[in-house]
């Protein structure tokens, strides 16, 4: 009787979780630390590094690896410091929930000042001094000459239809609205038609189309010129980096919410194993 009374009490359903759960926790937090590691090591790509985007890639890559740190820490001594570190952690999490919401652009007029927001981004590309930059590195990638070299047998036909990417749409040729005649990739002829003035003036009422009309005078044959002035060519461009940054943010959405509902479990199964009479 008396070995019997000296046995441990079994485990309770719920404490039993507390094992896998950890284990949960680890595999979270290593997509966590990959991703932080990606975009502390990345390099600039499509021109972003003239919006000053590298220091929010490293902001963020550094907050992802404090996460993988912090989280980790809470698994292996949670025990020991179970009220500071979980609460450490969860304003951790908190943050990178925030963050994320941002990214995505759930937050309108809030985010504007946040880096990598949709606001923020189009603040920045949309200012002249940033643009003038940014177009200058776009023609050193060379897009549009590469567009032309691997078109050059290209006939009319042919061009239109060929799947173009963003930059090459909105950058390398003028708009559909302009009616120019192809003559190669980065080379349009202009046709003059008698009823110009009578089809702006009707469309006078659409900003899309004032701004299409605008590409059209924007417009140059020049290799250096091309459409790099066009709003077609800055929206293609804030398209690209926008949807990057989405998905940045879609990313520490998903992975702080799992963080957040893992550890909260836990927390509740320690702290009621810990204050059970």
């Amino acid at each position: 009787m008396a070995a019997e009374a000296a046995k441990p009490d079994p485990p309770g359903g719920t404490s039993k979780l507390v094992g896998p759960l950890a284990i949960v926790a680890y595999l979270l937090s290593l997509p966590v630390l990959a991703f932080g590691i990606w975009l502390v090591s990345t390099r600039d790509y499509d021109c972003e590094d003239l919006l000053r985007e590298p220091n929010v890639r490293v902001a963020v890559g550094v907050g992802l690896l404090l996460v993988f740190a912090i989280s980790n820490f809470v698994v292996y001594y949670g025990d020991r410091v179970l009220m500071p570190g979980h609460m450490v952690l969860s304003v951790a999490l908190v943050v990178m929930l925030t963050a994320g919401l941002s990214l995505v652009g759930t937050y309108r007029m809030e985010a504007r000042g946040l880096p990598g927001s949709p606001l923020w981004l189009r603040d920045r590309v949309m200012r002249a001094e940033t643009w003038n930059e940014v177009k200058t590195c776009l023609y050193g990638d060379m897009i549009c000459e590469d567009l032309a070299y691997r078109t050059i047998q290209f006939t009319s036909h042919d061009f239109s239809l060929m799947k173009l990417s963003a930059l090459e749409s909105g950058c390398c040729k003028p708009p559909d609205v302009c009616e120019m005649e192809y003559v190669n990739a980065i080379n349009w002829t202009e046709v003059r038609r008698n009823s110009t003035r009578d089809s702006e003036s009707s469309s006078s009422s659409n900003p899309a189309t004032n701004a299409s009309h605008v590409d059209c005078h924007a417009w140059s044959n020049q290799p250096a010129i091309l459409c790099y002035d066009c709003q077609s060519c800055k929206a293609a461009f804030l398209t690209i980096i926008t949807s990057r940054w989405r998905k940045v943010g879609v990313f520490l959405i998903v992975m702080s919410t799992l963080f957040l509902f893992v550890h909260a479990v836990r927390f509740i199964i320690l702290m009621s194993a810990r204050f059970k009479p």
